[in-house]
């Protein structure tokens, strides 16, 4: 099985990638939000228009890919020395398997590596509900820490209480000697 990931460019790719997005919130998010701030958030953040502005504002959205067929998206923007993963999501079938540590091991890779002129990235940061314990416990054994716990609000009413998980990622040391 090859795991792969690729950007969200085309217009396919974006309705794709919103449709994806709000069916698997749909089913795993039902016992974390209530119904109308979950509806809220989808319109919010993963509606067709909204992922076209994102990218347009330099959010980097990414299909993860297993044998070509599309199992999830994940989506990042950097901060400073920071890599701020704002969403990585799996479809049901595919939980559980280790995808979503490949996806932060294939980020890592292209974030360490002195080739890619991404030194100065330090971190990964990200946000979890904090209803959200099996996301939380996935992280933790990951490398994630907790360091801050915030409530955001969304507007509409709807605040979102979260931790703000982060990850120190070392670059790549250079062998000097060829």
């Amino acid at each position: 099985m090859r795991f792969d990931v690729m950007p969200v460019a085309t217009e396919k790719q974006i309705l794709e990638a919103s449709q994806d997005a709000q069916n698997i919130w749909r089913d795993y998010y039902k016992e974390i939000f209530p119904k109308d701030q979950l509806e809220y958030m989808l319109k919010l953040y993963h509606s067709k228009e909204a992922v076209k502005k994102q990218i347009e504002q330099g959010y980097i959205h990414m299909m993860l890919l297993l044998d070509g067929e599309t199992i999830g998206y994940m989506e990042y923007y950097i901060q400073n020395d920071c890599l701020y993963l704002h969403r990585l999501y799996i479809k049901p079938e595919y939980r559980r398997r280790g995808f979503a540590k490949r996806a932060i091991e294939r980020l890592e890779n292209i974030f360490r590596s002195p080739e890619h002129g991404y030194q100065h990235i330090t971190r990964i940061r990200r946000n979890l509900a904090r209803k959200n314990k099996f996301a939380i416990a996935v992280y933790e054994r990951m490398g994630f820490k907790k360091i801050k716990s915030v409530n955001i609000d969304i507007g509409h009413g709807f605040v979102c209480e979260d931790y703000i998980m982060e990850k120190i990622i070392q670059p790549k040391k250079v062998n000097k000697n060829g």
